[in-house]
């Protein structure tokens, strides 16, 4: 895993990339860094999914990091089309069924470990439901860019964050200290 060089240029690189998994990981707060860091490449994209598995999107941070990157905010924001899970088999769903037929585009998965984490969700259900995402996510030919909180793992659930980026095309980490 590499330390995360010039951030926005990245994420720009990733999402513009022929298709596939990459991932960047960091402490509380790198989906809305993210978020923060792509409002220049909206300006210019066409659309970008953003698939909220924690309730992490926040219009009012891009709105604000749009406007302090002299861009309008009115045509950076409706670039992003959320779709926002609540457990492990919405997401799974999402991904397994609705993620291939949707139109061109990257992808932005934030915070997607979280709902498999969910205490409520028994081990065997949270393992069956990971691995079908995992696998899902590895054929897919879009760009998918995964926005990992680095968190500790619920006993039996250790290797979901290992197994992911095993599959990535790239992995970056941002720290505290780049946002």
């Amino acid at each position: 895993m590499s330390r995360l060089p010039a951030p926005i240029r990245w994420i720009s690189e990733r999402l513009e990339a022929p298709g596939g998994l990459h991932a960047l990981t960091g402490p509380r707060g790198v989906c809305t860094w993210a978020l923060e860091a792509i409002a220049p490449w909206l300006a210019d994209a066409a659309t970008v999914y953003w698939i909220d598995a924690a309730n992490t999107f926040d219009a009012p941070a891009l709105a604000k990091a749009a406007q302090r990157q002299r861009l309008d905010p009115r045509a950076v924001l409706p670039k992003i089309q959320i779709a926002r899970t609540f457990n492990a088999f919405q997401l799974t769903s999402l991904v397994v069924g609705r993620l291939p037929g949707m139109p061109a585009g990257p992808a932005v998965l934030a915070d997607p470990l979280a709902p498999f984490y969910d205490d409520d969700l028994p081990l065997e259900d949270a393992r069956r439901a990971f691995t079908r995402w995992r696998d899902a996510l590895a054929a897919t030919a879009r760009p998918v860019l995964a926005l990992l909180v680095e968190r500790r793992a619920p006993p039996g659930r250790g290797d979901f964050a290992p197994r992911l980026l095993a599959g990535a095309r790239s992995v970056a980490r941002a720290s505290a200290g780049s946002y």
